[in-house]
This record gives C-alpha cells, sequence and structure tokens, in this order.
C-alpha cells in the first residue's frame, strides 16, 4: 500500500471528527498502517482454563502486563505500554443446565503508555485507565478431564486520554463472548479461550473506531509438585474495517509464543511468562509481552482443611481438598 502523506492523514482525522491517535497517526504517516489493538490485551488469559468450572466461592485475581513493542518499520515509533488489570471471580451455588454459574467483573484498568521514551524529539506519555467489563457465563465439567464454558458480556464505554490520543479502548460499547475449553488429566493442562469482540460507535464523534477481532489465547503446562512448566501464547486478527485499521485498508494480526512458570504457595497461586510476536501484519513492529498474574481465594462456603488453587484446574485454580 502507498505511503499517506501527513496532509492526507489531517484531513482524514479532521472529516472522522476525532483527534489524531499519537500512535497511529505517526505510524500511518510514515508507514501507511493503523496502530490500534484489539479491545482485550492478547495473552491476559492465556494459561487460565476457563473451560473448567471453579470450585464455590468468590476469587481475587491480579494481571500485571508489560509490553514493549519495537520499532520494526522505518520511523515507527517505539511503544512501552504497563498496565494492572484487577478481576474478580465469583463461581456461585447455581447451576443452569447442569453448568456452573460464573460472574466476571474486570474493575477498572490502570494503563501508562510511553511512545518513543527517553527520545529527544516526538516522545510522549500517557497514564489513564482503561475499558472495564463484566462477564457472566456457564462452565461444564464433562468428566476425564475436560471442560468447556461460554462467557458474554460487555467492556464498558470510557472517554479517556489513551482513547482518544493512543487509540487504546475508547468511549464506546463492546460486545465480547469468550468460549473456552479446558482439558486436565495426569498432570497436564492444556487450554483455550476464543474471544471475540464487536465494538460499537463513538459515542461523541458517532465514528466506528474500534473493528471487530477474535483471539485465541492458549497454554499447555505441565504440573510437577507445586511447580508449573510449559507453552503460553495467542493470536489475534481484525474482522472488518474501521478507523483505527484504515476502514480495512490496514487490518491487523499477530501470533505470539513464549513459556510459561508458575508455583503453588498455598492459598495463593503465582504464573509468569514472556511472549514474543512471532509474526504481525501492520504492528509496525513486535510485541514483547511479560504477564505476571496472582489468585487469592477470598471467600468458600465452608471452610477447607487444605485449599491448594491450581491455575491448570480453573480460572482461579480448583481447591485440591475441600471439607464438606
Amino acid at each position: 500500500m502507498a505511503l499517506l502523506s501527513r496532509s492526507f492523514i489531517r484531513k482524514l482525522l479532521v472529516s472522522l471528527g476525532t483527534t489524531a491517535s499519537i500512535a497511529t497517526a505517526a505510524s500511518i504517516a510514515v508507514t501507511g498502517t493503523a496502530s490500534a489493538d484489539p479491545q482485550n490485551v492478547g495473552g491476559w488469559t492465556s494459561g487460565i482454563a476457563l473451560g473448567a468450572p471453579l470450585p464455590e466461592g468468590v476469587y481475587f485475581v491480579d494481571i500485571a502486563l508489560f509490553n514493549e513493542r519495537s520499532a520494526r518499520a522505518p520511523r515507527a515509533p517505539k511503544i512501552d505500554v504497563l498496565a494492572n488489570i484487577p478481576l474478580i471471580a465469583w463461581s456461585t451455588p447455581y447451576t443452569i443446565l447442569g453448568g456452573r454459574l460464573e460472574v466476571i467483573p474486570i474493575t477498572p484498568i490502570g494503563v501508562a503508555v510511553g511512545i518513543n521514551p527517553g527520545a529527544a524529539t516526538g516522545s510522549s506519555y500517557h497514564q489513564d485507565i482503561y475499558n472495564s467489563a463484566a462477564l457472566v457465563g456457564l462452565a461444564w465439567d464433562l468428566g476425564g478431564g475436560l471442560g468447556i464454558a461460554n462467557y458474554p458480556g460487555a467492556w464498558f464505554p470510557v472517554n479517556t486520554d489513551i482513547g482518544n490520543n493512543v487509540g487504546l479502548g475508547g468511549n464506546y460499547w463492546t460486545f465480547v463472548d469468550v468460549a473456552s475449553i479446558a482439558y486436565n488429566h495426569d498432570n497436564w493442562s492444556l487450554t483455550a479461550n476464543v474471544l471475540y469482540h464487536h465494538s460499537g460507535n463513538d459515542r461523541a464523534t458517532g465514528v466506528h473506531l474500534q473493528p471487530d477481532t477474535a483471539d485465541v489465547d492458549f497454554g499447555i503446562t505441565k504440573h510437577i509438585d507445586k511447580w508449573e512448566v510449559g507453552l503460553a501464547g495467542y493470536a489475534s486478527t481484525d474482522l472488518n474495517g474501521a478507523a483505527r485499521n484504515l476502514f480495512g485498508a490496514a487490518k491487523q494480526n499477530q501470533i505470539a509464543l513464549g513459556g510459561l512458570v508458575g508455583y503453588d504457595f498455598g492459598p495463593v497461586t503465582a504464573q509468569v511468562y514472556l511472549t514474543r510476536t512471532v509474526t504481525e501484519t501492520n504492528y509496525t513492529g513486535f510485541d514483547t509481552r511479560l504477564f505476571a498474574r496472582v489468585t487469592v481465594p477470598l471467600w468458600h462456603p465452608e471452610a477447607p482443611a487444605e485449599l491448594s488453587l491450581n491455575f491448570g484446574d480453573g480460572l482461579a485454580g480448583q481447591a485440591a481438598a475441600v471439607v464438606g
């Protein structure tokens, strides 16, 4: 695709009635591509077996992320992102059609973005909150270590600096559906979470900013005593056109792979995993993402004699032994 002039980009953005994203405008002007991301960060559910129903109770999960995007395309910006994603998982006492009813609210996410950090010119820093979300779904234990689940929900609109000027989230509603499958047997865990997002128009401008996306987060791990080691990764792709991908002229996709290490401390379980882009289209650079995830059980209907959480057995892990 031919490179687009800066004057053309300015006219395009004015005609859309919205402010130029710093990261997007910079990359479009020099490479002819966009720089938006899926509504959820790719990889944030890797290694979590959402398909396995949780024991009844309430769990707190906190996910910290550092992302560095290299400036692979000529004169494209280097982008660093630091984010914290807190959520609550409530596994209710109710079942519908044999599936456990589970509720997952995602509270406001803190995000900091550095564009060309440390550069003498062309650098900027942005700190704000990201869109909140809520998922409500059913998880079925099919026996033999196999589980499936489906969680529809929504990301809520929020009018922020990072949405208006960096192209991360924004002032629009997004429908999300998460379909999950998990297999846990003989200390092996295989998980795949498929996420579909459909975003509406910006509530202030009426512009369709965010393309629909499909993502899959996956993990293959082995449990050795209290340790967990294995592979984690994700893949994402735009499904249609919107302002952030030049209305389909610069659709984006990427695949990333990496390694995961986890440890069961007893009532608290931790995972750390690092991924690196292996192939991408229109992202202007490869992403290196470092995730750290901690899960804490907050409440169970009956006091456990010994509570051991294992990520391979569910979102926050499964209770190793519960006295009932």
